[in-house]
């Protein structure tokens, strides 16, 4: 691969190079990420997960994976069903908005000290999500692109 994130042995085989690599995205809103990869290569599988996911090994030469890592917004209880799990403990807390714009990993960190029993979930912007209620998990949406997306 040359350092422009460009196949190398199509230029020498007659065929247009193929981008393969995306850092100019590193930053951006995932959407916005969407729309620079598909305008390099129409027909990408965008895959966008948040950052250290596990991945499968295998390839496919369509496939982008985007890793995303800043936090937009975290997924706030029901506050009438919150007070009625608190079990009389006094107000427990159930938002986080200080955590805004920090990585997953950070946010995490805040939220347990506030709530050590806290399943938090982490997920791309726009996944869909189950309607019921848990008093114990955390939802966290992350949209920012965290790493170079390539195909594969």
């Amino acid at each position: 691969m040359s350092s422009g994130g460009k196949q190398d042995g199509a230029a020498a085989a007659g065929e247009e190079e193929r981008k393969t690599s995306w850092p100019e995205v590193v930053g951006l809103p995932v959407e916005e990420a969407k729309k620079v990869i598909l305008k390099d290569m129409p027909d990408a599988d965008i895959v966008v997960l948040p950052a250290g996911s596990p991945v499968t090994k295998d390839f496919r030469p369509n496939r982008v994976r985007i890793f995303v890592d800043t936090l937009i917004i975290i997924n706030r209880s029901w506050p009438e069903l919150s007070a009625a799990c608190s079990g009389g403990e006094g107000e427990r807390k159930t938002s986080w908005p200080e955590v805004v714009g920090l990585s997953a990993e950070e946010a995490k960190k805040v939220i347990l000290k506030d709530m050590p029993d806290a399943d938090i979930v982490v997920l791309p912007a726009g996944s869909p999500v189950t309607l019921d209620f848990r008093s114990n998990r955390v939802r966290i949406f992350v949209d920012t692109v965290a790493g170079t997306p390539t195909i594969g």
